[in-house]
C-alpha cells in the first residue's frame, strides 16, 4: 500500500513547525510549504493524498490554491485550516475548491489528527470505488457469456459499491453539519439549535410519510435555515432582551440573506426556497415574511421547519426567559394551527410527542444518517 502523505501550506513557518511536531508520531509523511507555487511543485513531484491550506496568503488565497489543486489533482482530498470563518469564505471554499473539511484556528490537536485519518480513509475509499467501478465495467462485458450462477456475485459487487457510496454521502452530510455549527456559534444560547431543528423536522417528515428525497431536503433545510443570521449584526443576535421594532425588522432579513448565501452552491439549489420561506405564515397574513405566501405556495419543508423551529425555540433557554414547559408548547401549537402553522405539520409533531413524550425533544438528539441513507 502507498505511504500516506499530507502537504500543509501556510505562510507562517512557526505554524508549520507546530504541525510537524504534532504529527511526528503519526503514520504519515508530512510535507510543508510556505508558498502556493512551491506547494504545487511538490504535489506534481510527490505522491500526496491530502492537502491542507491556510486561506490568507500574500501570493494566492487558499480558495484559489485549492481550486488549482482540484484542477490538477482531482482525487486529492482538500482541507482548509484557517482563522477566518466568514460564511462567504466557507461557501467559496466548498464551491470552488470542493473541500472535504473546514477547520478553524486554533485547532484542537485530537480533532486535527482524527480529521487527517478520516481524510486518508476518504481518499482510499474513493480510490477503492474507482477500482471497483473499473472491475464492474470489465465484468459487464463478460456477463453475456456467464450463467445464472454468476449473477449472485454481481449483486454482491453492486452491494459493495452501494455501501461505499453511503460512506461518501455520510461525509457530505457531516460537511453540511459543520456549516450549521458555524452559524449557531454566533450565540452560545443557540448552540446546537440548527441540528435540533433539523432532527425534529426530519422526524416529522417521516411521520408524514414523505419520500426519502423530501426527508433529505427537510433535514438539510433545517440545518441551514438560519444561515442568513451570518449577515445580521451580532448586537442583535446576542441581545439579552427582546428586540425593538427596528431590530426585529433587521432580523426579518435573514431568510433572504440566507437564500443569497446559498445561491452559488449548486448542490444546495433545492434547499434555497425552503430557507427563504421558513418564516411564512400558513394563512398568508402580514406576520409572515418575506413574501407573505400562503398554504401550498409555501414549500412543504418550510411548513415543517417553522413548527420544528418554534418548538426548539420555546423549549430552550433564552437570555430573556427560561425554557417553556411542554404543555405550554402544545397549547401554542393548537392555538396557531391553521394560522401560523400548517395543521398537518402540527398533527405530525403532536403524534410524535404522544408516542415519545419528553424524549422527542431531548437536547442530545442526532440525525440517524445510516437509517436515512437506507431509506
Amino acid at each position: 500500500m502507498t505511504e500516506h502523505a499530507v502537504l500543509f501550506l501556510d505562510d507562517e513557518p512557526n505554524i508549520l513547525k507546530a504541525i510537524q511536531r504534532l504529527l511526528r508520531n503519526e503514520p504519515m509523511r508530512v510535507l510543508t510549504a510556505t508558498d502556493p507555487n512551491e506547494a504545487l511543485d511538490i504535489l506534481r513531484e510527490t505522491p500526496t493524498q491530502v492537502v491542507v491550506t491556510d486561506q490568507r496568503m500574500p501570493s494566492m488565497s487558499g480558495v484559489d490554491f485549492l481550486s488549482a489543486v482540484r484542477d490538477q489533482h482531482a482525487d486529492m482530498v482538500r482541507i482548509m485550516l484557517t482563522g477566518y470563518t466568514e460564511m462567504n469564505i466557507a461557501v467559496e471554499a466548498i464551491n470552488k475548491g470542493e473541500i472535504y473539511r473546514l477547520i478553524t484556528k486554533p485547532w484542537n490537536d485530537d480533532e486535527l489528527r482524527a480529521t487527517l485519518r478520516q481524510a486518508f480513509d476518504h481518499h482510499d475509499l474513493k480510490t477503492e470505488i474507482k477500482r471497483l467501478n473499473t472491475v464492474a465495467r470489465e465484468q459487464n462485458f463478460k456477463l453475456q457469456d456467464m450463467n445464472r450462477n454468476l449473477e449472485g456475485k454481481v449483486r454482491q459487487r453492486t452491494k459493495q459499491l452501494a455501501l461505499k457510496n453511503q460512506e461518501l454521502s455520510t461525509a457530505y452530510i457531516q460537511t453540511i453539519r459543520a456549516l450549521a455549527e458555524a452559524i449557531d456559534a454566533k450565540d452560545h444560547y443557540t448552540r446546537g439549535h440548527s441540528e435540533r431543528v433539523a432532527v425534529y423536522a426530519s422526524r416529522m417528515a417521516r411521520r408524514m410519510n414523505l419520500r426519502k428525497e423530501l426527508v433529505e431536503r427537510v433535514y438539510f433545510s433545517g440545518l441551514l435555515h438560519d444561515v442568513g443570521k451570518i449577515g445580521i449584526p451580532d448586537a442583535i443576535i446576542t441581545k439579552p432582551s427582546r428586540l425593538s421594532k427596528e431590530e426585529y425588522l433587521e432580523m426579518q432579513k435573514h431568510p433572504e440573506i440566507g437564500a443569497k448565501i446559498l445561491e452559488p452552491v449548486q448542490f444546495l439549489k433545492h434547499i434555497i426556497p425552503c430557507v427563504r420561506h421558513h418564516h411564512e405564515w400558513f394563512d398568508g397574513s402580514s406576520s409572515g415574511y418575506p413574501m407573505r405566501l400562503a398554504g401550498d405556495q409555501i414549500p412543504q419543508p418550510s411548513r415543517i421547519i417553522v413548527v420544528a423551529d418554534t418548538v426548539e425555540a420555546m423549549t430552550s433557554d433564552r437570555p430573556y426567559r427560561k425554557a417553556l414547559p411542554l404543555e405550554v408548547v402544545v397549547r401554542e401549537l393548537h392555538k396557531y394551527s391553521g394560522t401560523q402553522f400548517d395543521p398537518t405539520c402540527v398533527e405530525a409533531f403532536l403524534s410524535l410527542l404522544e408516542d415519545e413524550g419528553d424524549a422527542f425533544i431531548a437536547r442530545d438528539q442526532k440525525f440517524n444518517i445510516h437509517d436515512f441513507l437506507e431509506g
